[in-house]
């Protein structure tokens, strides 16, 4: 049977600029072929491969009054015995 934990979850408010430097700080670790992060239980860290799956998307929703936009980026990868 498969097991499924989170490695790392950010839901929180902040500034755009504030986001800016958190995905910054992501695409330093892609460029690396390995992401970090600080949790609760101390540090993560994740060895990339060399192909991935990308999935971006933007969408927006509009009613009489108010819109709501929201971009969502996914990095997919399976690891299979003998990666490296």
């Amino acid at each position: 049977m498969s097991e499924k934990s989170d490695l790392f979850h950010c839901d929180e408010k902040l500034l755009t600029y504030d986001a800016a430097v958190i995905l910054e700080e992501i695409v330093a670790g892609l460029r690396q072929r390995k992401l970090t992060a600080s949790t609760e239980d101390g540090p993560v860290c994740v060895d990339l491969p060399l192909l991935a799956h990308l999935e971006i998307s933007f969408k927006q929703k509009v009613k009489p009054g108010k819109s709501k936009r929201k971009l969502s980026i996914e990095l997919a990868w399976k690891e299979e015995d003998g990666d490296a």
